[in-house]
């Protein structure tokens, strides 16, 4: 109904969004940042934010910036578990 209100060609927020088609703000760019420094540092990071606030396609963006034969990014979308749920996860 919006898309047609809003005369969009497809579906705003759809996971398939290529991160060059998304509006990069601020926000984006700070989490972009901190990622790169978690990679430049070899650590591990965590990444936290409000339901919406774009922490998956910050993560997406980011991993396929990524080579894939030197970095394995993990991802955790559910934040319910415990510490054990995240060891078991590795």
């Amino acid at each position: 109904m919006y898309k047609s209100f809003y005369s969009l060609s497809r579906e705003p927020f759809a996971k398939e969004t290529a991160p060059s088609e998304a509006y990069q703000g601020a926000a984006f760019q700070e989490a972009l940042r901190a990622l790169e420094y978690v990679k430049r540092t070899r650590g591990i990071g965590l990444l936290t934010g409000e339901p919406g606030a774009g922490k998956t396609f910050a993560l997406r963006a980011w991993k396929e910036s990524l080579s894939p034969s030197l970095y394995h990014v993990v991802y955790f979308p559910l934040s319910t578990g415990g510490v054990m749920d995240f060891y078991r996860g590795l």
